[in-house]
């Protein structure tokens, strides 16, 4: 509930500033960027999930053109793709062979700060963004206990809060356009999946500690961005 209530907050933050972002002042300046997103997942989501790609919208809105000031949205769909680990031999019987599947959407959106410095047709900014990313984990635990087959699914799908931290420059390609390339780190605090290493195996008994965790990832865009 306090995932979801903090997304919400976020979202009537994000629906403000832009209510504020009219074309009433004159001084406001709007940038309005669209990416392709790299995924490469770390800590212990780095252990079961795949690299991933995606797609990202953001809005950046300075109060004037000359302030180094500025706030950020960012709004994304991202997909890691399927990665296998298998279960270590010592979690179960000789005979026995376990394998963990993971994939994984996410929507992920964030609002911050941004500060940037106007330094002709090169401006290099960092920011910080606070908001939530929601999951759709598929997770599959497979293979052979006891001499059977074995199955059985972990997967999640929940809403969590994340806030990430970013650093990138822009340049200008052409007249109301610029090229930007950024590196952000992100993490969503609440995320519940299963590592292999937890996976043990006693008889035909299996038991997998689907618990919460982290999702860490280090997040790479390029991208075109169009000022108004």
């Amino acid at each position: 509930m306090k995932s979801h209530r903090s997304a919400l907050l976020v979202l009537l933050c994000s629906a403000a500033i832009v209510a504020c972002a009219s074309p009433a002042s004159a001084q406001m300046k709007h940038l309005a960027g669209g990416y392709l997103v790299g995924s490469f997942p770390m800590g212990d989501w780095g252990k079961v999930a795949g690299f991933g790609v995606g797609v990202d919208g953001t809005d950046i809105i300075r109060t004037s053109p000359n302030k180094v000031f500025a706030w950020r949205s960012s709004l994304g769909l991202l997909y890691n793709f399927s990665r296998t680990e298998g279960v270590p031999q010592t979690n179960v019987a000789a005979n026995d062979k376990l394998e963990l599947e993971t994939k994984n959407w996410s929507l992920f959106f964030g609002l911050g700060p941004e500060l940037a410095k106007q330094s002709g047709p090169v401006t290099p900014f960092l920011y910080g963004t606070a908001g939530f990313d929601t999951y759709w984990t598929s997770s599959t635990l497979s293979g052979t206990v006891g001499g059977s087959p074995y199955s059985a699914e972990h997967g999640d799908s929940r809403i969590s809060f994340a806030w990430a931290a970013g650093v990138g420059i822009r340049r200008a390609v052409s007249e109301g356009a610029m090229g930007e390339i950024s590196v952000e780190y992100r993490s969503g605090l609440d995320h519940e999946y299963v590592l292999p290493g937890e996976v043990k195996a006693s008889g035909i008994a299996v038991t997998a500690d689907r618990a919460s965790r982290t999702s860490d990832q280090i997040l790479v865009r390029i991208g075109t961005v169009l000022g108004y």
